[in-house]
């Protein structure tokens, strides 16, 4: 596998008013990155996999991993397997490597308060497992310490990749790095709200929903060519919308959805319950970004 750099978006899971997987429009939103150029692309907390069962998570990657090699491509697929049983993270860390996966996304366990050396032997009992790289995600209710994050990289094979969710998310880019972690690569998430800011600090990429991921990759490939202020005119552009789809999973869920229904990549905007629908004025101001932004495919 090729390191796990650049746009690396997260699948929405499109599902039907019985909250059964759309499986027809699953495998167009996996074209659609495909198309897109992404470096790679990601199931986890924005596909809804906490509400998916060990088969559908199985037929998912199958299918992801299918449209990939069809491609082609050398694009990445990374693979949330975290849970707060140490025995289940190992299971599913092993079925999405049996599937294809290049690497694994885990966050520490939330339910009970662990210590530092309780979550590294979590990591270290992943690692020993199961020979993938593994991102280390960084979340709010589950929040790892920069002290953490580079003892983990510096002592577990495996702890390549940390994801940084919990804002202010350059300044916690620039916290690691002073304190000089051994090959460890960084990566924005949060949407992608603060991706120029973090990849000025020293970020090697993003993992954003998957509802503009032409917008991050030409943002990609202009902060590759060092076009900053090209990079910031464009993408700036875009970062209303982007914070205001950042108001919680459920809400999130329903608009981003609602973007890849008016790019024509889904048929309804469906979340598996239990869910929050938001409100008409919701859809109205979304209604707006997508007119200003000409995101709509419809005719």
């Amino acid at each position: 596998m090729s390191q796990i750099i650049g746009v690396i978006p997260i699948l929405a899971t499109p599902f039907n008013k019985n909250g059964d997987i759309n499986f027809i429009d699953y495998e167009k939103e996996c074209e659609f990155l495909i198309n897109s150029d992404v470096n790679g692309i990601g199931l986890a907390l924005g596909s809804e996999i906490f509400k998916l069962d060990f088969e559908e998570k199985e037929k998912l990657i199958k299918i992801l991993y299918k449209s990939i090699h069809q491609s082609k491509k050398k694009i990445n697929i990374i693979i949330n397997t975290g849970t707060s049983s140490m025995n289940e993270t190992i299971r599913l860390s092993k079925q999405a490597q049996d599937l294809g996966a290049d690497a694994l996304m885990v966050m520490p366990p939330n339910l009970i308060a662990l210590n530092d050396s309780e979550i590294i032997q979590y990591y270290e009992a992943i690692s020993n497992n199961v020979p993938l790289p593994i991102v280390m995600q960084d979340i709010s209710g589950a929040s790892l310490s920069n002290n953490l994050i580079v003892n983990l990289a510096n002592n577990i094979e495996h702890c390549r990749y940390v994801k940084l969710e919990v804002p202010p998310t350059p300044l916690k880019i620039e916290g690691l790095l002073n304190l000089n972690p051994k090959d460890l690569i960084i990566l924005g998430g949060a949407s992608g709200n603060y991706y120029i800011e973090e990849t000025l600090r020293g970020a090697k990429g993003t993992m954003p929903g998957s509802y503009i991921p032409d917008v991050f990759v030409k943002t990609y490939k202009l902060l590759k060519n060092n076009k900053w202020e090209e990079a910031y005119e464009y993408f700036n552009n875009y970062v209303p919308m982007l914070r205001y789809l950042s108001q919680g999973l459920s809400f999130s869920y329903y608009l981003s959805k609602y973007i890849l229904c008016k790019r024509g990549i889904f048929e309804s905007n469906n979340v598996r319950p239990p869910s929050i629908n938001p409100n008409a004025q919701a859809y109205k101001e979304m209604d707006s970004f997508i007119k200003q932004l000409k995101l709509s495919n419809e005719k």
